[in-house]
């Protein structure tokens, strides 16, 4: 009985320490705002547009509620997926720079993506962003708006296209885009007739362009590089633009592509 008594004893303890390392070590000692990213999920905004509901996650980086200075920001689609891995690498690299990620349709279905992310619903998405999205976000944290930047995967990648088309070249949101593996297969002909008509309203597009494939598997390779074409072709004066075909699936390639782009923008 003494050593039953003693090996519980010796089990209680051992299951007490391991939930005080758990829960922090029993250190009631609050988290320093200057070493702590901070996620927000809480922001709704309904279109005007189209009168759904969508969802806003906004990562903030370490440091953030102690400074006064205005940070660069990604702008990102289909936060259901993408937010928390996309916001884990900004602070895994030590990129100081703000996270907004669009959800679908507040979380419920991700239908929306169909209609939002291809034209013509791509149109009234672009004035949502812009319109609503970018003011509501930008009034409540301190972001510069000369370093907004917009990624999108798959049909999001296909929007992130459509977008950098769809800009008044006098009044662009964007500075810089990242297309990764973008569907443009779903409407290609209409790609490139916004293409011919954006090189009928200027031949200027001050923006760098990041256009990324996956070569294996389920990957959008042979849809992305006629993308890329188009741009090689017409050679647009102020625009840089790189393209690369990373050697792995449809999913695969975010994160590689993702850390190449923000190794490009954010040294």
């Amino acid at each position: 009985m003494i050593a039953f008594r003693r090996a519980l004893r010796q089990l209680c303890l051992v299951l007490t320490v391991s939930l005080l390392v758990a829960c922090g070590g029993g250190d009631s000692t609050p988290l320093d705002p200057a070493t702590q990213p901070t996620r927000d999920t809480s922001l709704r905004i309904q279109s005007a547009e189209t009168q759904v509901r969508y969802p806003i996650h906004v990562y903030l980086p370490p440091g953030y509620a102690t400074s006064s200075r205005t940070y660069p920001v990604l702008y990102t689609m289909d936060a259901e997926w993408w937010f928390l891995p996309l916001s884990t690498e900004i602070y895994e690299q030590h990129k100081e720079v703000i996270v907004v990620s669009i959800g679908n349709s507040d979380g419920q279905s991700t239908g929306r993506r169909w209609i939002d992310y291809q034209m013509p619903g791509a149109a009234a998405h672009y004035r949502f962003l812009t319109q609503q999205v970018i003011p509501q976000v930008e009034a409540r944290y301190r972001i510069d708006p000369a370093q907004r930047t917009l990624i999108g995967h798959s049909m999001g990648g296909l929007f992130a296209g459509l977008v950098l088309l769809l800009e008044d070249p006098a009044k662009r949101y964007f500075a810089n885009y990242i297309s990764q593996d973008g569907s443009f297969w779903v409407q290609e002909d209409v790609v490139a007739g916004m293409e011919a008509a954006l090189a009928q309203r200027t031949q200027s597009v001050p923006a760098r362009l990041f256009i990324y494939s996956a070569s294996e598997g389920d990957g959008n390779l042979k849809w992305v590089e006629p993308f890329r074409d188009l741009f090689v072709a017409r050679n647009y004066q102020h625009l840089v633009y790189s393209y690369e075909a990373f050697p792995t699936t449809h999913s695969g390639m975010v994160i590689p592509s993702f850390r190449r782009a923000i190794a490009a923008l954010f040294p």
